[in-house]
């Protein structure tokens, strides 16, 4: 089931969009209303529905193919609210009590679409206005959870200020409620600004931080390949993710296949694509997705897609199912301990049947009670997982939250080993940062961060540094304009640095 609270942030906020589109229309008809007040408002409304699609359209790589030039269409309407309440509060068009609210709360907005717009474009925005934008993110998050860090549809939308008295008894309890809500989201928004400069400058400490060497050569610096797959690989993907593989040079490749990409000539195509780095001795690792829709764990047409993932791109590990590494705004609940279990078992004996050599793999993406439960049976000896991974990503608070799931990771090793269980090789199955949220510098901070903690654990074989691009949110080491992101070189010479420490392969 999906979580009711993220269709209700949106639909707070279309709401808020068709009463700013039906007021403007309302006061621009007015005759007796100042021309520079209708012309105002009327382009308010006549806009604001445009910049908020550009907007959102921006926000995958997908969208801003066609439109990423008009992405200052959202900080330039977001002023001209502010405007169009300041002149109705200046000329007594609208009372003080209704308009100040309405403005300061339009004021907090249009500058967390200037700080929106400088992230997106340039990677990096001063301080200040990058505290905006974490806080508008934690506001949005109280009721959306953690995908308000990177979906584009973690929007608020501007208050058109109601000038002239309300026609109806209704329209003046919808004035009340809007201005109420005006008050509680500024109040807000300026309460969590000290908080987003605190997740800001978290990651300073870890710009810098080194990964340890490791001569035995027993640490793989991976990358994730291509937007969730729904079939074939997309040629402009191909491509420029084949620029990554360029210059990161990674010792292992993670695909990750959704249901409409199970389909055998989808997989001949991956498969053609994957040969190259295959003839490279770069390790393939394949996961199924799951999270579209509530499936039974031994579900017919995902073990008969194992088999065809295992006969077709004979992958070196296999993910029976993955969870997205940070929740979509519209995704759904997790599912329990006994559903993974069950998954498990049946994709071991489909794995054993079908291609034995392949390692299976389960990857803990929450790291709450349940994703503690199931990896407590996974690392049993007795257990058909043979790789066990985690996701590290950040969370509001910053680098803070990536330190405690990687500390929740290694408490159950450990708690796991001092039982004879943990055994099983384990892998940072993807490590990634919130440029959008904190900036591009964190991005790299939080990834390095991860990098120097499982370089500095004999027990980490790998980490996966993931996602490549903004495909389906602001994750990506290519933003959705194209523009790679600052993290890219400085990891490719991270990664360049850990492998002239390795031996030399006999001749």
């Amino acid at each position: 089931m999906t979580d009711p609270l993220a269709p209700l942030v949106l639909g707070v906020a279309m709401a808020v969009l068709a009463w700013d589109i039906a007021l403007a229309s309302w006061i621009a008809a007015r005759r007796e209303a100042p021309r520079v007040f209708t012309q105002l408002t009327a382009l308010c409304g006549l806009l604001v529905a445009p910049a908020l699609l550009v907007a959102v359209a921006t926000g995958t790589e997908t969208g801003a193919r066609t439109i990423s030039g008009i992405s200052w269409l959202m900080p330039v309407i977001a002023c001209a609210f502010v405007l169009q309440v300041l002149y109705a509060l200046l000329t007594r068009l609208v009372s003080v009590v209704v308009a100040l609210p309405i403005l300061l709360y339009d004021l907090v907005l249009a500058v967390i679409a200037i700080g929106d717009y400088l992230a997106a474009q340039h990677g990096v925005a001063p301080l200040p206005l990058q505290a905006a934008v974490s806080a508008r993110d934690v506001i949005v998050g109280m009721t959306a959870g953690r995908a308000a860090l990177v979906s584009p549809l973690a929007m608020l939308v501007p208050m058109i200020a109601p000038a002239y008295r309300a026609r109806w008894r209704l329209s003046g309890v919808v004035r009340a409620l809007l201005v109420l809500a005006a008050t509680a989201l500024a109040t807000l928004l300026v309460i969590e600004w000290p908080r987003g400069i605190a997740a800001v400058r978290s990651y300073d400490d870890a710009y810098a931080e080194p990964m340890q060497a490791r001569p035995s050569g027993d640490f793989a610096i991976g990358l994730r390949l291509f937007p969730v797959l729904d079939g074939a690989p997309p040629a402009r993907a191909v491509e420029a993710d084949r620029r990554l593989v360029e210059q990161l040079a990674p010792d292992v490749v993670l695909i990750v296949i959704d249901e409409d990409g199970w389909r055998g000539g989808a997989l001949d195509s991956l498969s053609r694509v994957l040969d190259p780095l295959r003839d490279d001795s770069v390790q393939i690792a394949v996961a199924l997705r799951v999270g579209r829709g509530v499936v039974a764990p031994d579900d017919a047409a995902r073990q008969a897609a194992i088999e065809r993932v295992l006969q077709r791109l004979r992958p070196d590990v296999m993910f029976p199912g993955l969870v997205d590494p940070l929740p979509a705004m519209l995704g759904t609940a997790p599912h329990s301990a006994d559903w993974w279990r069950a998954l498990l078992l049946r994709s071991a004996a489909t794995v054993k049947r079908v291609r034995p050599r392949t390692l299976m793999g389960w990857s803990a993406s929450r790291l709450d009670a349940t994703d503690s439960t199931v990896y407590a049976w996974a690392s049993t000896p007795s257990s058909p997982v043979m790789l066990i991974g985690a996701v590290s990503f950040p969370s509001f608070s910053g680098l803070p939250s990536v330190d405690a799931r990687l500390r929740a990771f290694e408490r159950w090793h450990a708690r796991a080993a001092a039982t004879g269980g943990g055994a099983q090789p384990h892998w940072l199955v993807t490590v990634g940062g919130l440029p959008h949220a904190h900036g591009d510098a964190a991005q790299l901070a939080a990834i390095r961060h991860a990098l120097a903690w499982g370089s500095r654990r004999a027990w980490i074989g790998a980490a996966i540094i993931g996602e490549p691009a903004d495909y389906d949110g602001w994750v990506g080491l290519r933003a959705a304009n194209g523009r790679l992101r600052s993290s890219v070189p400085a990891l490719s010479l991270d990664a360049r640095q850990m492998r002239d420490v390795r031996p030399l392969p006999p001749p």
